[in-house]
């Protein structure tokens, strides 16, 4: 309401999560209390939000709700017992506003399945889920390839070559579903779980026996590179990339890859070598060209650039994103009298890239100041938006 105090997104999650935190320490101190009144507790948490956030958009509050279901599931003795795990599902399901959550809730109710061992039950719950998230698909093989691991046990190994469980079975085509499908590795926000070790032993064990099963798949090591990345493992990003490019030396998506981290790692020569090892594989290609050239502006190397920027002009690279590329090697350079020409002849001669230099004139300005700070904060962001740009321009698919 108009005059009425409202709390900032920032702050309203700062204030959330420290709610969640305290609601996780009652959780964790008395689960069989809870237990033996879950509709008496989830009362109070419903009472508590209401009253602490009482303009908490929809969403917010019922992944809260969730992570509070889930924590009670992952605290609990009982949780063990299918009714249990129901009996919390339906007592969250009651509190949510979105009355169509209950995948959510499905979904982390397989994976307490999952870590409990119960993975019949944590198929169950799964479900066609693997469709939305790759992540549930890899969930749903680990378990199908454990059960196959129990039922080998129960027999008795005979030794030398066996044929495969139809459990493991289960667990190759799932995989080959979801190779055929290819659905979104890092999509339901709901698997973003801190701490959960089954989740990462079953995510990295199925990836590996991916690569044992399918050696030509190239998309399981591209969700692998992407999960690592995104996880900010370095250790089994680079682990991943090194088998990618060993396997597959001529594949674009893995050399692209390579070349970013070995930019992070500022390892200059390494990223040289990957533009020449792109290059010679696809010669027909402005990707490569563009790397050279961005590599070139990193480096401050006048020699380097001048060299692939020719290259790309007699390889058809438009003479307007060439153009934005001399502006950068001026910027990068700290040459501000040419580069200020440089930027009036590019208005002058490109009226359709108006749109794109009003923001780069503004950054110019901070560019070319005496503030420390902020010249290399706007030299950061023109090269980034240069480098989604010219991305854009030249089709380097993502």
């Amino acid at each position: 309401m108009p005059g009425e105090e409202r709390l900032t997104d920032a702050i309203r999650y700062d204030k959330t999560d420290s709610l969640k935190t305290d609601l996780f320490s009652y959780i964790d101190g008395n689960p069989e209390k809870i237990a033996s009144s879950l509709p008496v507790f989830f009362g109070h948490v419903m009472s508590a939000l209401d009253n602490a956030f009482p303009d908490i958009d929809n969403t917010t509050y019922d992944e809260f709700i969730d992570a509070i279901a889930y924590r009670i599931m992952k605290s609990n003795k009982e949780a063990n017992q299918i009714n249990f795990v129901e009996n919390v599902v339906k007592n969250a399901l009651r509190c949510k506003r979105k009355k169509s959550g209950r995948s959510t809730l499905k979904i982390l109710s397989g994976i307490k399945m999952m870590d409990l061992g119960l993975y019949k039950e944590a198929i169950d719950y799964f479900g066609e889920y693997w469709k939305y998230d790759a992540r549930i698909g890899i969930y749903i093989s680990y378990c199908y390839y454990c059960l196959a691991d129990i039922d080998m046990k129960k027999k008795g190994s005979g030794g030398g070559n066996q044929t495969p469980s139809r459990f493991e079975l289960n667990a190759r085509e799932i995989l080959i579903e979801l190779a055929r499908v290819q659905p979104p590795v890092l999509r339901l926000k709901q698997l973003d779980i801190k701490d959960n070790e089954v989740m990462e032993r079953a995510f990295w064990g199925i990836i590996k026996k991916s690569l044992e099963w399918f050696p030509n798949e190239k998309w399981f090591l591209k969700i692998g590179i992407q999960k690592a990345k995104n996880d900010k493992n370095d250790e089994k990003r680079e682990q991943f990339l090194n088998y990618a490019i060993d396997r597959f030396y001529n594949d674009q998506d893995f050399l692209r890859e390579n070349f970013y981290l070995k930019l992070e790692k500022r390892d200059g020569v390494g990223a040289a070598g990957v533009v020449k090892q792109m290059t010679q594989q696809n010669q027909d290609s402005l990707e490569p060209l563009y790397y050279g050239i961005k590599l070139s502006l990193l480096s401050n190397s006048k020699n380097s650039y001048t060299d692939f920027r020719e290259i790309a002009l007699n390889k058809g690279m438009p003479h307007y994103l060439v153009q934005l590329f001399d502006l950068a090697l001026l910027i990068m350079r700290d040459e501000k009298g040419d580069a200020e020409i440089q930027f009036k002849e590019l208005k002058k001669r490109f009226k359709s890239l108006n749109f794109y230099l009003v923001a780069i004139d503004y950054l110019m300005k901070d560019i070319f100041s005496e503030d420390l700070n902020r010249k290399k904060a706007a030299k950061n962001a023109f090269l980034d938006s240069l480098d989604k740009y010219a991305a854009q321009v030249i089709k380097i698919q993502e």
